[in-house]
């Protein structure tokens, strides 16, 4: 028996030191990330500045998009005041000497082949096409500024918050739905708004009718397909939507569906605005 003891003892001492000698490494490793992340940040895109504005000190924002500024369009507008806006124009970004600049799928081609060729530094960063992707990007942010821990926190918080959805109407018979978009548009198989019905216990009629996509749907069809339930997704309120104005409709409007009124933005910025949807969402079938 001594003779094991004196055998493991060195053992653990030399593992302890190994511990030691790894947890120092990735200290150190961590440390040097956050020093070397970008500090001087600029982003193209209305739906980045967002998670940007989540994740970083706001002073290492030199840039970002003038529709981020537009309280029609960003939740955030108010909050932003102060930071240098840009139209997606080169010309506008390289005086400010950026370490990274950051733009979406669709962003400013011509501008971005200029940044590229003058050598700064762009990074695109794809259109979220699934839930799955959403937590992606946010993760893919994160690291590339030095705040992956921050990230961490966002995409455990909305997950939980899709987790609760799905939970809440798990045991429900589904009911028939449409998501119904702005100019008349209901919204299809292949998108977010499709994964998030099927977790909310919905039937996607347009889903159903074969559309894919964001489809126009006439009111005589939508109304003949007898949804029980009818999505809105708000928007501001001074901008103009044949969707709200088709509630009016007295022939809508007394149709008998229960209508859900959502905050607006999933379509265009899902990464940012996922967790209030799900959580609207859940409550609003509650009712």
């Amino acid at each position: 028996m001594k003779i094991v003891t004196a055998v493991k003892k060195p053992i653990l001492l030399a593992m302890g030191f190994l511990f030691f000698i790894l947890s120092s490494f990735c200290f150190s490793q961590t440390a040097v990330t956050t020093q070397t992340a970008p500090q001087r940040i600029a982003s193209l895109n209305i739906c980045i500045d967002q998670l940007l504005w989540e994740l970083v000190p706001h002073e290492r924002l030199v840039s970002i998009s003038y529709l981020t500024a537009n309280p029609m369009w960003s939740p955030i507008a108010a909050q932003v005041k102060g930071i240098p806006l840009n139209h997606g124009l080169a010309e506008e970004i390289v005086p400010l000497k950026p370490d990274v600049i950051f733009a979406g799928e669709f962003d400013a081609p011509d501008a971005i082949a200029l940044l590229e060729r003058l050598g700064h530094p762009v990074t695109r960063l794809p259109l979220p096409r699934k839930l799955e992707d959403i937590n992606t990007q946010i993760l893919q942010l994160g690291e590339l500024v030095g705040a992956t821990a921050k990230a961490l926190s966002i995409t455990q918080k909305s997950s939980a918050q899709v987790a609760e959805l799905q939970a809440a109407n798990k045991t429900q018979q589904p009911l028939t739905a449409f998501w119904y978009s702005s100019n008349g548009v209901v919204i299809g198989d292949g998108t977010l708004e499709h994964e998030l019905m099927l977790l909310a216990g919905l039937r996607n009629l347009a889903a159903e009718r074969g559309m894919f996509g964001f489809n126009q749907l006439d009111l005589e069809l939508l109304l003949s397909s007898k949804p029980q339930v009818l999505i809105i997704e708000e928007g501001n309120a001074e901008a103009f939507s044949l969707a709200r104005e088709y509630l009016a409709h007295p022939a809508l409007a007394n149709a008998g569906f229960k209508i859900v009124r959502l905050p607006a933005g999933l379509s265009g910025c899902a990464a940012s605005v996922l967790g209030d949807v799900a959580i609207a969402l859940k409550q609003e079938l509650a009712k």
